[in-house]
């Protein structure tokens, strides 16, 4: 190599890597402001409460503290409240920095993979790493967690601090999320050249059953949380008349009355989740309180309206446990859609792979979801506020499968002796 030749690369290569440093720094920055306006979306309708309410007795620097903690309370964190660990992620609320991480990472990271050039032949890990833009995207988890982390330890100045080794899973799986929402999203489009070579190798190196276990899934857990939504309308309304003499009891006032409504709006896709564990065989558990297929035993409960809606201690109406239909229909479905996914002249075993691997992509979703709506007081008879996940995971997973594989061998059987 001649002594021109090295000063005519080296300025490039010096141009290149300083791209690169620019990009991660704008990952990384990307990520500290979506925390700090997600955090600031939520902090807004406490203060607009605070002012509208001439009772209210705090300062506004507490008011901000407690925008601090409902946004950690978001990220499933354990807020203090005196001698009580509180812990209760209301999943609308958890929307908030979800979209805020989503919308941040596709308008700096995945919109603009010309920051880090052209790759044309993505071959192995390596450039499969480059044309994704993982450096970024791990600049801007890391960046999100430390902002995260910050505001979560200023909540200690406050009257209510948050423990800060318990938001470190919410503060990672939130971004996590929206990264798989962005890539998933990019890939769906295909407007981006240097993205798609890197999510193609990405995809061909995805086992190919699993890659066909995934549409089913999806249509299955959709199934199950139709029916779970369903299941929480009928009791709302038959119990509709106990809520509003609990509201009337309550007089809260406008403002109270208010923000006592939208808290509860906010926990309503955990009720959701709640409902889809109860139709797999776990029960729901607020306290003392637990209420399962044959009898919901007494205790005491919080002064919440929409708790009114639980049923009256004692025995259950026969029959409740039908309710386990619902994920059999939907592991049927699974094993339909599962069987139409192979090849016509696949083996049974093929397709059970196929059938095999959506359930415990339904399962782990669940299971997730059923940590996330999981929360109670401790100290305290509110220990625990939800569903067990690891025993509506065990138990779901294995009607799933029961009804997938059911149906699948019958569909199997049928076409082999067309």
């Amino acid at each position: 190599m001649t002594l021109l030749e090295r000063t005519t690369t080296r300025p490039a290569d010096a141009a290149t890597l300083g791209g690169r440093l620019r990009a991660i720094v704008l990952a990384a920055l990307a990520g500290l402001l979506a925390a700090l306006i997600s955090w600031v979306a939520v902090t807004v309708p406490v203060v607009v409460a605070w002012l509208a309410d001439e009772r209210s007795t705090t300062s506004l620097w507490q008011t901000a503290g407690i925008g601090v903690d409902l946004w950690a309370m978001a990220h499933r964190a354990t807020v203090e409240v005196g001698d009580t660990a509180v812990v209760l992620a209301p999943l609308l609320l958890t929307l908030v920095p979800l979209l805020a991480c989503w919308y941040a990472v596709g308008q700096v990271v995945v919109d603009r993979p010309e920051v880090r050039g052209e790759v044309h032949d993505v071959q192995g890990w390596r450039s499969a790493w480059a044309a994704l833009g993982a450096g970024e995207l791990l600049a801007f988890l890391l960046g999100y967690l430390g902002s995260g982390l910050l505001l979560c330890s200023l909540a200690g100045l406050g009257q209510a601090p948050v423990d800060v080794s318990s938001a470190v899973p919410g503060l990672v799986l939130v971004p996590l999320v929206a990264i798989g929402l962005s890539l998933w999203r990019e890939h769906r489009r295909q407007r981006h050249p240097t993205f798609d070579r890197g999510l193609s190798w990405l995809e061909l190196h995805t086992p190919v059953l699993f890659r066909r276990g995934l549409r089913p899934a999806f249509q299955a857990l959709g199934i199950l949380l139709t029916g779970a939504l369903l299941a929480v309308v009928a009791l709302l309304v038959v119990r509709f008349d106990r809520v509003l003499t609990l509201y009337e009891a309550l007089d809260a006032g406008a403002v109270g009355t208010t923000v006592l409504t939208l808290g509860q709006a906010l926990a309503l896709p955990n009720v959701l989740v709640w409902a889809l564990g109860w139709t797999s065989g776990g029960q729901v558990s607020v306290g003392t309180v637990h209420v399962g297929w044959a009898e919901s035993t007494g205790g005491d409960l919080p002064l919440l309206p929409v708790l009114a809606a639980l049923p009256e201690p004692g025995a259950l109406p026969p029959g409740l446990w039908l309710a386990a239909l619902l994920p059999v229909l939907a592991g049927a479905w699974l094993g339909f859609q599962s069987s139409r996914a192979a090849p016509r002249l696949a083996s049974w075993w093929a397709k059970a792979q196929i059938a095999l691997s959506a359930c415990v992509c339904v399962t782990v979703i669940v299971l997730l979801l059923s940590w996330l709506a999981l929360g109670g007081m401790t100290p305290g008879l509110l220990a625990t506020v939800g569903t067990e996940p690891l025993r509506v995971a065990g138990l779901l997973g294995a009607e799933l499968l029961g009804g997938a594989l059911v149906t699948l061998t019958v569909l199997h059987l049928f076409r082999r002796r067309l």
